[in-house]
């Protein structure tokens, strides 16, 4: 794809403009035909682009990510790593993946055709995959809060915690100057959060000598992950793009029907 000097240009996937530029438009009748493809194009359908935004909540600990000095581990530990540790446990998680299935579900042979870039919808099904989206995330909240409700979250959330509270209680050594509750509590960890919001750390900086290190060590790696589902849904998302095409494509080829889009995305994947 080609990096664009213009910022008037219309631009194909931004993502690809580290890719060989092509030779620019340099004569009328070339933008010409470029912009009659481009329109004929548009008729036809649009390239889409599909993102699916803060289903998955995981961390993992990694004592040489911590800064954490050899003396205060046991030696198994000082390189280790820990497993994933998950917010939903498996059934929960294989669900939520079911539901992000169906929104790709959607692309059929009648509405759509695969690309090298995601799908190209017709633009007949445009407004149709809107209200599909909408209904579909509407079905995910519906599951979460079905699921989830009351205190279910928040004990999963605590639960995904002490398992990582857990790997470095394993992991410390009895030279290690740290201090383990016997259970990591919500309040103690949003408590522990409020304190690292009014005065941030960093892995790097945080004091790893002091009592309570070890909670919150864990807090920052899991700071981005809410402790109560309303933000959790806050953060969840499915993002879809529709997106242009760089003139420079269309000046050399003629675009009348869908085959002729699929002949052209297929061109410029085998450029990729």
């Amino acid at each position: 794809m080609s990096s664009l000097d213009s910022r008037n240009q219309l631009a194909l996937f931004p993502e690809l403009d580290d890719h060989p530029s092509l030779p620019s438009i340099t004569t009328l009748p070339e933008f010409d035909r470029a912009m009659d493809n481009l329109i004929k194009m548009s008729d036809l359908g649009a390239f889409i682009s599909i993102n699916v935004h803060g289903v998955k909540k995981t961390f993992s600990i990694h004592t040489r990510e911590l800064e954490i000095p050899d003396d205060f581990l046991k030696e198994e530990f000082i390189d280790g790593a820990s497993p994933t540790f998950h917010l939903f446990p498996l059934e929960i998680r294989n669900q939520l993946k079911k539901l992000m299935y169906e929104i790709t579900g959607f692309f059929n042979q009648k509405n759509s055709f695969k690309s090298p870039f995601g799908y190209f919808l017709y633009r007949p099904y445009f407004r149709i995959w809107t209200k599909f989206v909408e209904g579909r995330k509407e079905h995910v909240e519906a599951f979460l809060e079905d699921s989830q409700r009351g205190w279910t979250y928040g004990q999963h959330f605590r639960h995904m915690f002490e398992k990582g509270y857990n790997y470095l209680r394993e992991a410390a050594d009895d030279t290690a100057p740290w201090e383990f509750q016997d259970a990591a509590l919500l309040q103690d960890i949003r408590e522990t959060r409020r304190q690292l919001k009014e005065n941030p750390q960093t892995h790097h900086t945080l004091d790893k000598t002091t009592l309570d290190y070890p909670i919150k060590a864990v807090c920052l790696k899991t700071l981005r992950i809410p402790t109560e589902l309303e933000g959790y849904m806050r953060q969840l998302s499915i993002h879809f793009a529709f997106k242009s095409i760089h003139l420079d494509y269309l000046k050399d080829v003629e675009v009348r029907t869908v085959e002729d889009v699929k002949r052209l995305s297929e061109r410029i994947g085998e450029e990729l």
